[in-house]
């Protein structure tokens, strides 16, 4: 059994002759206990001075394929035609510097907060001081599938905030758009700056979208479920026998 975090990686390993019942399909998951609507952020906003504003926030490591710098270029025409909006960037990495330089260059650093690294007990509660929640990813500059399972895609949903996201395989495959986020095309400024500017100019669609995103993923996306899958599978395969389980299911 090989288990994998996308159908992208699954159809590569069935290229290469692995039978396709062996490979398992088990995106990555969250735990809604520690991610959940009811997190004060308002803490944080306090800290970074952010009271009073629309906090469109992104977590992540600032990698090629996590679009901050698209993000970072819909910054100025969102803050033009919404004057209370703030972004906030949460994480650190190498790709950071760029997206800065496009800050500074559009003349709007004073519309973003960086936050850098912080510890990964403290980041529901800066995801539960934005508003809206962003993830921006982009296809791989060599045309192939995106494979990426992203962590903050179910973090974010059990956040219960709008959700503003790539259209882009997999993730387009979690979220509906309409439905749990609002999608927009990959590597589009323009766009991105659209679907975040629908979200914050409707707050009842951001809390519609919000309330859907964490059903979808309590019922579906958490680690248990994720184990679960884990398990049936191997039974299936008759790696595992299934009794062996009932003293831990029954406890």
């Amino acid at each position: 059994l090989i288990v994998v975090v996308s159908k992208a990686l699954r159809d590569q390993l069935v290229a290469r002759g692995v039978p396709p019942e062996r490979v398992l399909v088990n995106p990555n998951a969250v735990d809604p206990a520690r991610y959940h609507p009811g997190m004060d952020g308002e803490p944080v906003r306090r800290r970074l001075g952010l009271a009073g504003r629309l906090v469109i926030g992104f977590i992540g490591t600032f990698g090629p394929w996590h679009g901050a710098e698209v993000l970072a270029r819909a910054v100025r025409p969102v803050t033009a035609q919404l004057p209370e909006a703030h972004f906030l960037f949460i994480g650190s990495g190498s790709g950071m510097p760029a997206v800065q330089a496009i800050i500074a260059g559009d003349s709007v650093g004073a519309r973003v907060t960086f936050a850098g690294l912080v510890p990964q007990e403290e980041a529901p509660a800066y995801l539960a001081a934005c508003d809206i929640l962003v993830s921006p990813h982009v296809g791989n500059p060599d045309g192939t599938p995106f494979f990426g399972s992203p962590t903050k895609l179910f973090e974010y949903m059990a956040m219960g905030k709008g959700i503003v996201a790539s259209d882009l395989d997999q993730i387009g495959e979690v979220l509906s758009h309409g439905k749990t986020a609002w999608l927009v095309r990959p590597g589009d400024p323009e766009d991105l700056a659209e679907g975040i500017l629908a979200l914050a100019r409707d707050p009842d669609l951001r809390r519609a979208l919000g309330e859907a995103a964490r059903d979808e993923v309590v019922a579906k996306h958490t680690w248990t479920a994720h184990v679960e899958r884990l398990l049936a599978k191997m039974i299936e395969l008759q790696l595992l026998d299934p009794q062996v389980l009932e003293p831990v299911r029954a406890g």
